[in-house]
């Protein structure tokens, strides 16, 4: 009976395996960045962009995944803005009632939680955590002076006077040309970060090349790199300028004011939609008023800059110790011990309703079908690409 025993023991034993499933580059760093930190705990830690991979540990952070091919899943949030327009219940459309734990990075995540907790699709199998941004660990190394003269330097920038950061959720209809020709008549640096695209968004990299070969004879326009961190671009930067991407959220922690054009358009559906931008912590301006929504942030820079900084220390939970605390809680489900991070709980549960369940179900299936069947299925594939162009719909 005590041979029995141990082998059903030893066979439901979770081994220090993790495989951090990414679908970007973004992605990938912040997994990098979490499995240096796994490996000193003494986990064996691969990366991967395949989603159907085989995993021991699956550790997730895209709208849609597959972590039935994990032994033991973990899931949390590849972008602290993440489904915006849904809130408070993102939920509904990518439900994490599939994977073992969660993890959100703020109290704002964990009041939309809350408000949605009742129902079992917002509940991981064993518990949702308050861990804190990951990202948010490396922000001490970006305060340093040192680092930021350094960096400014290597990149040509000249420190004594503002730097103004263009990095858009996405580019499109010349947003490039209309930021640069907002900030030529000021004396600012003029710096461009596109988001690292991937090879699939063929129309998004037309139009980031378009714009880099607009400007790249301009001594006055400093594009970087896709590809380079944004922490080190926002680190030299005095004020960034986008329309919602997550990148505002990241300067703001940084102590950075943000400021989002409301009329820049987002081609993420069609036709394009104007961007989901009534954050409490950004600036809000219009193109036409962007130069002068600029000029007025440096004149008044330490006001600004106290509110970003005052945004930062209430809504950013753990700032440097996030991925210790995820690690933690890890540690509890593998070693089977008791954890000192305290699960969140949840409200009584609640039955769907039938709208919600059909709701519900159709997002489910709209999804699945189209971000990991079609994926893996080539004849799947063409046969959604064929009924998108009959309904004359953006896949």
């Amino acid at each position: 009976m005590k041979k029995t025993n141990m082998i059903k023991t030893n066979k439901n034993r979770i081994k220090k395996h993790i495989t951090f499933i990414y679908s970007d580059s973004i992605q990938k760093q912040v997994a990098e960045m979490i499995a240096s930190e796994a490996k000193k705990r003494g986990y064996r830690t691969k990366l991967s962009d395949k989603k159907d991979v085989k995993c021991e540990i699956g550790w997730y952070c895209d709208h849609v995944n597959l972590p039935q091919f994990s032994k033991f899943s973990i899931i949390m949030l590849h972008d602290i803005t993440q489904q915006y327009g849904n809130w408070p219940d993102i939920w509904m459309r990518e439900p994490w009632n599939k994977y073992d734990i969660g993890f959100l990075p703020n109290k704002i995540w964990v009041d939309n939680w809350k408000q949605c907790s009742q129902y079992y699709y917002a509940n991981p199998r064993k518990g949702m955590y308050l861990s804190g941004w990951p990202k948010a660990d490396r922000v001490s190394a970006h305060l340093s002076e040192e680092k930021r003269r350094a960096f400014a330097e290597s990149v040509g920038i000249d420190v004594s006077k503002p730097t103004i950061l263009y990095a858009p959720a996405w580019e499109n209809d010349n947003k490039q040309d209309e930021f640069v020709q907002a900030m030529l008549p000021l004396d600012v640096n003029i710096i461009v970060k596109q988001a690292p695209w991937p090879d699939s968004y063929v129309e998004q990299l037309a139009n980031i090349k378009e714009m880099y070969e607009l400007h790249k004879d301009n001594p006055r326009i400093i594009q970087l790199e896709p590809k380079v961190n944004i922490l080190d671009v926002i680190m030299i930067s005095d004020v960034l300028v986008s329309e919602e991407s997550s990148t505002m959220c990241e300067a703001v922690m940084m102590g950075k004011p943000a400021v989002s054009v409301t009329d820049w358009l987002i081609p993420d559906v069609t036709p394009s939609r104007y961007p989901s931008d009534d954050y409490d912590f950004v600036i809000k301006t219009t193109k036409g008023e962007l130069s002068n929504c600029i000029s007025d942030v440096i004149e008044n820079y330490e006001s600004y800059q106290a509110e970003a900084q005052e945004y930062s220390d209430n809504h950013f939970s753990n700032v440097g110790h996030c991925i210790p605390i995820m690690l933690d809680v890890l540690d509890s489900f593998v070693e089977k011990k008791k954890c000192a991070v305290k699960r969140l709980r949840p409200q009584k549960r609640k039955p769907l309703g039938l709208k919600r369940r059909i709701e519900h179900a159709y997002h489910v299936i709209l999804r699945e079908t189209r971000w990991n069947y079609c994926e893996r299925n080539p004849i799947m594939s063409a046969l959604l690409d064929m009924y998108c162009r009959i309904r004359k719909i953006e896949r």
